[in-house]
């Protein structure tokens, strides 16, 4: 019988989708394990991503949100150490979450979106439109 993978479920972090992480790797974990999988967790709100290695994962299943786990910042460190991951690339992770590039990449390619406009923090605070947004 074959020895099933070792992999190393990344969830948490620091980003203000750390919540929303820990949920989905929870129910990673779960199910990984429920397929028979040899799971490690690891959150980097604890340990120095640098540990990551020392677990000697097959795989890295990547559940994190937001900055630094979306944007191509923690995929371009599994692409550094050598491990594959379940995600987008380096450069589509960090294309979609800049949505200034992500918009330009749309219109240069035909692809429908809605109307935008980019407001700077300069001229947000020119504007002094702070204070006129309602709050909810």
């Amino acid at each position: 019988m074959a020895k099933k993978k070792r992999i190393l479920v990344i969830l948490g972090g620091t980003s203000k989708e750390r919540e929303v992480s820990l949920d989905t790797g929870t129910s990673c974990i779960k199910a990984l394990r429920k397929l028979g999988y040899r799971v490690i967790k690891f959150d980097p709100k604890f340990s120095s991503i640098t540990e990551i290695k020392k677990n000697k994962a097959d795989v890295i299943f990547n559940a994190l949100h937001g900055k630094g786990g979306e944007d191509g910042y923690i995929q371009s460190f599994f692409e550094h150490i050598g491990i594959p991951y379940t995600h987008s690339g380096v450069l589509s992770s960090m294309l979609a979450m800049n949505k200034y590039f992500s918009k330009q990449m749309f219109t240069k390619n035909k692809i429908k979106t809605p109307n935008y406009f980019f407001l700077n923090k300069k001229d947000f605070l020119k504007a002094n439109l702070k204070n006129k947004i309602k709050k909810k």
